[in-house]
């Protein structure tokens, strides 16, 4: 989600054709702030993540609280007349709009659910209650689909494809065929063409929300929705994403926190098992429902601090006494113990090595690490398994080596067994460190 607001703020300066529609220009200045799509986008979030398991009534009265509540709360933010209208009276009807509003705040439905027709059905509803017009239904619906087909392993041809069948945009035209004629216009009829050709033509996140700015007209919109169905596909650059973050107000980030770490990124495995994924999630790992959770632990498995003292803390006394039994553990190894008073039933103890750059060994044991505790997972026949990041903490390994080694291990065991189920769950500690997982993930 956080791409939605990234291409919100990123596009912002350049709205109502006051850029050169050029692809050359600083991501970020004085006024690369957020606007309404950003602030709806918190909306929509949080009203569907407090609506969970209500019905489609329960949804649309979630809806609408959420947003004239955050709307009201920042009421300069560049909404529309009618919109603004809408927000500020009460008992609000739909006003049949076909507005691209719609689609800029869809992105949370995309991430959400766990199939495509209820992401469809329930971007839809982020719509009816507001633009109601089929025209601003079926653009929420192809922003949410697009996002949910790139999350899920989908190329650019079959989201192309499907779009085009589906929802009937023209996707033929190229950027460069588009930028000349385009102009503001803020129906869902042109902005999505214009969102797709961007997405469509890039290669990487930050390159789809530059050609979506240099298409001029509706920029932050545009460079919005084209920036949600980006970030599902490629994932965000950390430095870009952090910079976002830091620009939001703490209650919007506050919102954005909790989306994450109630939403797992999905990223495909190559040739493993279709049954089997890896997703990260900002969160306590000791709350972890997972069938094991794995402690980086020292090497006498007898508690300490960071996650190996946490894990003994939640797990209670019995912890310890089972691991007095293990006689310690060597680095790269993994032994594995009950769980106790865990969510999770098994606790996998591995020791990660105290990082030295010029020592390479650290890459190999690190690497080891994961490999031996999937390996120790699958001979308990457990089919899901959450890791914290190993060795970043005292230890000292570099964030981003760590979680590259992290992530080639997984990957490369989840290949090496097709046929046995696997869900793997990094657990972030906080965002930064979700950040440096989310750019090292590579989606197909």
């Amino acid at each position: 989600m956080i791409g939605a607001m990234l291409g919100d703020m990123i596009g912002a300066p350049y709205e109502f054709d006051r850029g050169d529609k050029t692809k050359n220009f600083p991501l970020f200045g004085r006024g690369n702030n957020f606007t309404d799509d950003s602030v709806m986008t918190i909306a929509v979030a949080e009203a569907l993540m407090n609506a969970r398991g209500k019905s489609d009534d329960g949804i649309r009265a979630a809806l609408v609280r959420s947003m004239q509540k955050w709307g009201r709360r920042y009421p300069d933010a560049g909404y529309g007349g009618r919109f603004i209208r809408w927000l500020f009276t009460e008992n609000p009807m739909p006003n049949n709009s076909f507005g691209n509003g719609s689609a800029m705040r869809a992105s949370a439905a995309g991430w959400l659910f766990d199939d495509l027709e209820t992401t469809r059905h329930t971007a839809a509803l982020t719509a009816d209650v507001s633009h109601n017009h089929p025209e601003g239904i079926k653009g929420a619906e192809a922003t949410a689909a697009a996002i949910f087909l790139a999350r899920t392993g989908s190329s650019k041809a079959e989201i192309k494809a499907y779009i085009e069948r589906e929802f009937g945009y023209d996707l033929s035209r190229t950027c460069a065929e588009l930028r000349p004629t385009n102009r503001m216009d803020e129906t869902c009829q042109v902005t999505m063409p214009l969102v797709f050709a961007a997405f469509l033509e890039s290669t990487d996140f930050e390159d789809a929300v530059r050609n979506a700015v240099s298409l001029g007209g509706d920029t932050d919109t545009i460079a919005c929705i084209a920036g949600s169905i980006a970030e599902a596909f490629y994932g965000v650059p950390e430095d870009i994403a952090t910079e976002g973050r830091n620009r939001l107000p703490a209650d919007m980030l506050a919102v954005l926190e909790r989306f994450d770490a109630e939403t797992a990124r999905t990223a495909d495995s190559g040739s493993a098992s279709d049954k089997s994924r890896i997703s990260f999630v900002i969160g306590d790992i000791t709350q972890m429902n997972a069938d094991a959770i794995v402690n980086a632990a020292n090497k006498s498995l007898l508690g300490g601090s960071g996650v190996d003292g946490a894990i003994h803390r939640a797990a209670g006394p019995d912890l310890l006494e089972e691991c007095r039994k293990l006689h310690g553990c060597n680095t790269g190894e993994a032994k594995i113990t009950g769980g106790y008073r865990l969510k999770a039933k098994y606790v996998i103890h591995t020791v990660g090595p105290v990082y030295n750059a010029r020592d390479l060994q650290c890459e190999t044991l690190l690497h080891a690490c994961y490999v031996h505790s999937l390996d120790l997972a699958k001979q308990y026949h457990l089919h899901s398994v959450a890791f914290p990041a190993i060795s970043t903490g005292v230890y000292g390994y570099p964030k981003k080596e760590a979680a590259a080694v992290a992530l080639a291990a997984i990957s490369e065991w989840l290949s090496a067994h097709p046929d046995y189920s696997m869900d793997v769950i990094i657990v972030c500690y906080d965002a930064e460190m979700y950040g440096v997982y989310q750019s090292q993930a590579r989606f197909e």
